[in-house]
């Protein structure tokens, strides 16, 4: 996890998000249920952890500012004795506060009671909500609601949403970011080579991706998303995630996957051949798609419009397909290339944050150009976690076998 003194920084830069005579609101969030008793494995609010590091549900952060004077407020659940007994939740206000830094904590049950509408003296003009740009305009979550109450009651109210203003923010990672990050990556290269260690033609897709599981599992990490682990004609299909097929050994499997760790993603797509090595036709199609990653890498740099890196991987794609007589003209890749090369990461794996921007030193993000052929029965695709710097990009997924011969070396190994 990051210090707290990492969380205090980042509520000093939302201070400044808001106008004199605010009021603004952050929800943790709230647990969802599985099945029967069960519950979803809870995971706070994105921007809410951001500026708390507080990782319960129900939670809500309050920041106040009039006339120049600014407080914040976070209200907690109340755990009592049967979450304690039976999960094992047990803070306190004061022990809240000692782990977050945030002087005033409250249980739940004065949050309404603390709002600072009220009264002959109220001098809020604007309320603050944080709601993220994906969700329904008219949904239900918390701030939705609690925001549609809000101006029932105060029409008058100016409301304004600090998501795209924080997802700005969060464009840049601290060295504490960064390093977590490096440490989700470290553990999917081991996860990468526990799968590659044991694949073999005849295993099912969630075999190989059991192994991956495994060094997760074992070295207490999360997974940052599903895994995808696409062989054959699978590979095709963009977001597969059945698993469930028993591989051949001129198959190649594709695999896109990552760990978290300390709620920060890693990102990686990866390309292997299941008998342990690469046909004549799967070798030229795979450095097409390698040689579109190499190129987007290339121009990684701060003040490179992070857009147009997508348009340089397509083209030296575009580039090497007429080459080697799969298209005759440029904008033929289309019948091969569906999406994006890549996204920002972050607290979410397909993080927030502006496309169009100019790269700046410390952002991070993949690439991940793909190049799928149904009527081959191939999909290739291979992605990195990217770190832009002062002069250039460092990547923190490198160490992962990328190459024909680092793979072909790697497979050729295990089997000795």
């Amino acid at each position: 996890m990051v210090s707290k003194e990492f969380h205090a920084s980042r509520r000093a830069k939302y201070k400044e998000l808001l106008k004199d005579n605010s009021v603004g609101f952050l929800f943790s969030g709230i647990e969802k249920e599985d099945r029967g008793d069960q519950l979803f494995p809870f995971t706070p609010y994105a921007n809410f952890y951001y500026l708390t590091g507080f990782s319960y549900p129900k939670a809500i952060f309050m920041a106040v500012k009039v006339g120049g004077r600014y407080r914040e407020t976070l209200f907690i659940d109340h755990p009592d004795e049967t979450k304690a007994r039976w999960l094992g939740v047990v803070y306190t206000k004061e022990s809240v506060r000692e782990e977050t830094g945030i002087e005033c904590v409250e249980y739940l049950e004065r949050f309404e009671e603390s709002l600072p509408f009220a009264g002959r003296r109220n001098e809020i003009e604007n309320l603050y909500v944080d709601i993220a740009n994906w969700e329904e305009p008219l949904g239900n979550n918390q701030a939705q609601k609690f925001a549609a109450k809000v101006l029932k009651s105060y029409p008058y109210l100016h409301v304004y949403n600090t998501f795209q203003k924080l997802a700005l923010i969060r464009q840049v990672k601290s060295k504490e970011e960064i390093a977590l990050h490096r440490k989700a990556c470290e553990i999917t290269r081991k996860g990468v080579e526990n799968i590659l260690s044991h694949l073999e033609p005849g295993m099912h897709e969630y075999e190989a991706e059991a192994y991956f599981d495994y060094t997760l599992k074992a070295n207490h990490a999360r997974h940052a998303f599903p895994t995808i682990a696409a062989s054959g004609k699978n590979a095709c299909i963009m977001h597969y995630v059945a698993n469930d097929r028993k591989m051949k050994d001129e198959d190649l499997i594709l695999f896109d996957l990552g760990a978290e760790w300390g709620y920060y993603a890693s990102d990686v797509s990866r390309t292997y051949p299941v008998g342990g090595t690469f046909t004549s036709l799967q070798k030229k199609l795979y450095n097409v798609v390698l040689k579109g990653l190499e190129a987007a890498i290339a121009h990684t740099r701060p003040g490179q419009p992070k857009n147009e890196l997508q348009n340089i991987s397509k083209r030296v794609m575009a580039e090497e397909l007429i080459k080697i007589g799969m298209i005759q003209k440029p904008e033929e890749i289309q019948k091969y290339y569906f999406h994006s090369s890549g996204h920002y990461i972050g607290l979410y794996t397909h993080d927030v944050g502006n496309d169009e921007a100019a790269l700046e030193p410390d952002m991070m993000f993949t690439l991940e150009p793909g190049l799928y052929f149904d009527e081959l029965g191939i999909g290739i695709r291979i992605e990195d976690t990217i770190l832009v710097t002062e002069d250039g990009c460092e990547v923190l997924t490198a160490s992962i076998p990328k190459t024909i011969e680092e793979i072909e070396a790697f497979l050729k190994k295990k089997k000795k």
